[in-house]
């Protein structure tokens, strides 16, 4: 009789700390300005269900990559005098630790929060992103250094009020029409988005999108379904963006979505380049446990991120583009 395999045993919360904990050395941006995704992913695998030995391979050779934290004294900072300086962060790293040492993560994130929204597409949402996947891992430090990335980096896009609010449909279209600003080829995806954002075209439309309890669904199954028909790398971002802002909702500093998000995503997108999808390009053919299984395994960050926030939006709202947007990241 053959010899059975032992299955490998599920990476657990306490080795998802124990990285996290060592990951605080490492930079959280390399190469200048590329930031640093080895514990939003970590996370991921984690909730995915990833084996020990998974989890830590990864890590270990993401890592190769990554850059030593730089030391520095910290200097005090304050919200109207230091977001969107990244040569804060060490400093919004220090503020954000001793906050929840004071007041605990639940205060700390209402405190930052209705400041923060408003630039949700800092570092073309990681800032955001990370600040989400912090929550779900329960990792004091990790949250710190989520919300100091986030401020570090904090893209406020200005807005107007030049019209009535616009269903979603309308809203896109109304984006669509706006021209193009100048920015060279191959600009990162936040340098597209402030361009955006400096166009008065883009301020008279942007924040116009009518916001209804369902807006952040509608937002994220926009992302899903165009992923799905472009595989577009900046709507991808945009749709873990979404996630996390699922994720942060219990601390949102009222019940309506932030506009700031919205504002975001608009930039987002027309960043993107692609053509908004508002339907389903088809339906999905393969089921969630192979996907998952075939993301665990995958090397790719983004993959792994991908494939978590698809399927926690899944199991919140129930939709066949979750599964098919993964689908056009893992071709089975």
């Amino acid at each position: 009789m053959p010899m059975k395999t032992a299955t490998p045993a599920p990476a657990t919360l306490a080795q998802l700390h124990h990285l996290l904990d060592a990951g605080a050395a490492l930079s959280p941006t390399y190469r200048g300005r590329l930031s640093n995704h080895l514990p939003m992913a970590q996370q991921a695998l984690l909730e995915l269900g990833a084996s020990v030995e998974r989890l830590q391979a990864w890590s270990e050779a993401y890592e190769t990559q990554l850059e030593p934290r730089v030391s520095a004294r910290p200097a005090s900072v304050g919200f109207e005098r230091d977001l969107g300086r990244p040569d804060s962060e060490v400093a919004w790293h220090a503020h954000f630790a001793a906050r929840i040492e004071a007041v605990g993560s639940a205060v700390t994130l209402r405190e930052a929060l209705p400041v923060l929204l408003d630039g949700a597409g800092a570092i073309a949402f990681h800032g955001l992103i990370r600040t989400g996947h912090a929550v779900l891992a329960g990792h004091e430090g990790e949250l710190a250094a989520g919300l100091a990335h986030w401020a570090a980096h904090h893209l406020p896009l200005p807005t107007t009020h030049d019209g009535p609010p616009l269903a979603l449909a309308d809203w896109l279209q109304a984006l669509r029409q706006l021209p193009r600003p100048d920015y060279p080829a191959g600009s990162f995806i936040a340098d597209r988005m402030r361009a955006w954002g400096t166009s008065p075209d883009f301020a008279a439309v942007a924040g116009r999108l009518l916001h209804r309890p369902d807006t952040l669904r509608d937002l994220a199954l926009l992302a899903a379904r165009t992923y799905a028909a472009t595989g577009n790398f900046t709507v991808l971002h945009l749709l873990t963006a979404c996630h996390a802002m699922s994720v942060l909702e219990p601390w949102w500093p009222t019940h309506d979505l932030a506009r700031g998000f919205s504002v975001a995503a608009a930039a987002g997108l027309l960043a993107s380049g692609a053509a908004p999808a508002l339907t389903l390009d088809h339906s999905p053919s393969c089921p969630w446990p192979a996907l998952i299984a075939a993301a665990c395994e995958h090397d790719d960050v983004h993959v792994i991120k991908l494939t978590h926030a698809a399927w926690r939006l899944d199991r919140r709202w129930p939709d066949p583009a979750w599964r098919r947007a993964v689908e056009r990241a893992i071709p089975l």
